[in-house]
């Protein structure tokens, strides 16, 4: 009982450490991140200037304690190129902070995004050939330090 006790203290004390690293190796990054449209799979396109199709979801980003400040991750669905996903983060507040929105197609191995310090949003990135698969989004706005965010997938999603 002790060690697994022991192996858990371990394991979370592992995370923090990578969570630590990896929000440091953002903040410390550039001002703007996005996937390399050359190394995508097929079915990934972004970051677009806009989202063809209708927009589908308008779901707020909250942080921890459940507050929002406006802020949502948009989705777009169009039946062209075999189903089209489009998504945005949207920062409705004055100056510019960090804002990012990430797909993930069900077939994919990993997560494609834009990520950065914008005015108004992040994105668009879209998600070709989706129409029969399961798709993840993401959206998040750090403002003063504190994350809003919101996860979301379509109805093929397990």
């Amino acid at each position: 009982m002790y060690q697994l006790h022991w192996i858990r203290r371990k394991v979370a004390a592992v995370a923090v450490v990578v969570g630590l690293v990896f929000t440091g190796a953002l903040a410390s990054g550039p001002s703007a991140l996005a996937t390399d449209p050359d190394d995508a799979p097929p079915g990934y396109a972004g970051p677009l200037s806009g989202c063809p199709g209708t927009l589908t979801y308008v779901v707020y980003l909250r942080n921890a304690a459940g507050t929002s400040l406006g802020s949502a991750l948009h989705v777009w669905y169009s039946s062209a190129s075999g189903g089209t996903y489009c998504a945005m983060t949207f920062d409705n507040l004055a100056s510019s902070h960090h804002m990012e929105v990430v797909v993930r197609r069900g077939d994919w191995q990993t997560w494609w995004y834009d990520s950065g310090t914008y005015n108004t949003y992040a994105g668009a990135i879209a998600v070709y050939g989706a129409a029969s698969k399961c798709v993840y989004f993401f959206g998040r706005v750090t403002v003063s330090g504190v994350n809003y965010e919101v996860r979301l997938k379509t109805l093929l999603c397990p």
